[in-house]
């Protein structure tokens, strides 16, 4: 065999090797990932006329316990947008009785978000909250903000999903994940992070990991609800911004919105 015959040959036997080397690190990070995997909950939605009502649902008017209960902003004094209501009834799981409402200022000439650093946790620009169903809602005008059409969530088609890179070393997910593999898993899409809206499942981080903590336990709280770039509410954090309502485990009245973007 001559020298350059050889030489190729050894060079393609380095490749195959290389590739099951390869091989070999995806299979058994995928079945490491595996025993972290969760279920996330992706929203079913539905275009509904605007109302005062208790349903789960994007936009529209919130659930009112009295003509006073609606969240105004700190800074503009204006009615803050209804984003996202949950009915914890009519969850897929984990069913409480209630609702978690996220409300967001989105008053771009009072310049609210900036001013109010809306992307940090337990900013004055929103209001997260646990309330009680009592009868039928008090419904109000709302002063100048802005109403996004209502969808209202009437299924939840679970996934899987699996921790973020950034939750590795937190969640003691014992993973080394070198380049090669990685985008071996972005390539098939095999061991990901859902980056749509979804609730329940692993944060999809932005820019880092960014978990709040409840301010009297110092508990790291957990996810209830992702809002990616959501077609479901046409509005954007910053560019292309990703936020997380998280819950404090030991006070499920601890609510808290933040978001980073890209």
């Amino acid at each position: 065999m001559g020298f350059f015959n050889w030489f190729s040959k050894k060079e393609e036997n380095n490749k195959t090797t290389t590739s099951q080397s390869i091989e070999e690190k995806y299979q058994s990070i995928l079945t490491q990932l595996e025993k972290h995997k969760k279920t996330a909950y992706l929203p079913v939605v539905e275009n509904n006329p605007i109302s005062f009502s208790a349903h789960s649902k994007y936009g529209g008017y919130p659930y009112l316990r009295n003509e006073n209960d609606w969240p105004v902003c700190e800074n503009c004094k204006l009615h803050m947008s209804l984003f996202l209501q949950l009915n914890l009834s009519e969850l897929p799981i984990k069913k409480d009785e209630g609702l978690l409402q996220l409300f967001y200022c989105t008053n771009q000439e009072e310049d609210c978000e900036s001013k109010l650093e809306a992307f940090f946790h337990f900013s004055k620009a929103t209001a997260c909250r646990k309330i009680n169903i009592e009868n039928h809602s008090a419904e109000i005008k709302p002063n100048n903000i802005t109403i996004f059409k209502e969808k209202r969530i009437v299924d939840w088609q679970p996934k899987d999903d699996y921790p973020h890179f950034e939750d590795y070393a937190i969640h003691d997910v014992l993973i080394n994940l070198d380049d090669d593999v990685y985008d071996l898993l972005e390539d098939r899409q095999a061991g990901q992070t859902i980056v749509d809206d979804k609730l329940f499942g692993w944060p999809y981080w932005v820019q880092g990991e960014e978990y709040p903590f409840d301010r009297k336990t110092n508990s790291q709280m957990e996810l209830v609800f992702q809002i990616g770039e959501s077609e479901h509410i046409p509005y954007m954090f910053g560019d292309a911004g990703i936020g997380h309502l998280t819950q404090s485990p030991d006070n499920d009245e601890e609510l808290t919105f933040g978001w980073a973007c890209y």
